[in-house]
């Protein structure tokens, strides 16, 4: 049996209608995950990005354009200033992942606040005592 049209597996991973990343495109996604937390572990000397800063997802578009970076702030109430922070460091991030990888064309950076691990954690409370939670909803 042939396989679908568009579905097929090419030479760096699957097609463009599976969802799911090539090859290539996780291989760029994880060496700029790499060059931007070594230059976050290093410092960029911005007074605006302190706290704990981790990155918790790369997504790189398809034609390798874009790198869209999912960051969790700790604490929280520094989110804003850190993502700004982090935009205003985005040449800087450029230039580091240029100097470590043999990349061609380096994907421009956009940073959001990865919000998961927060609804994460409130399913979970949730779950745990179901019958309280309940108990809260029904006098609502």
């Amino acid at each position: 049996m042939s396989e679908p049209i568009g579905k097929t597996r090419g030479r760096y991973g699957p097609g463009q209608d599976t969802g799911e990343p090539s090859i290539r495109t996780a291989k760029v996604a994880s060496t700029v995950r790499k060059a931007v937390q070594e230059a976050l572990t290093r410092g960029l000397g911005d007074p605006r990005i302190r706290g704990l800063v981790s990155i918790t997802s790369v997504d790189v578009s398809p034609d390798l354009a874009m790198a869209r970076i999912g960051i969790t702030v700790m604490p929280e109430q520094h989110e804003s200033t850190v993502l700004r922070g982090l935009q205003s460091a985005n040449g800087r991030f450029r230039r580091e992942i240029q100097r470590t990888t043999r990349l061609r064309r380096v994907p421009r950076i956009s940073f959001e606040i990865d919000r998961t691990l927060k609804r994460q954690a409130a399913i979970e409370s949730l779950l745990e005592d179901p019958i309280q939670n309940d108990a809260e909803v029904g006098e609502s």
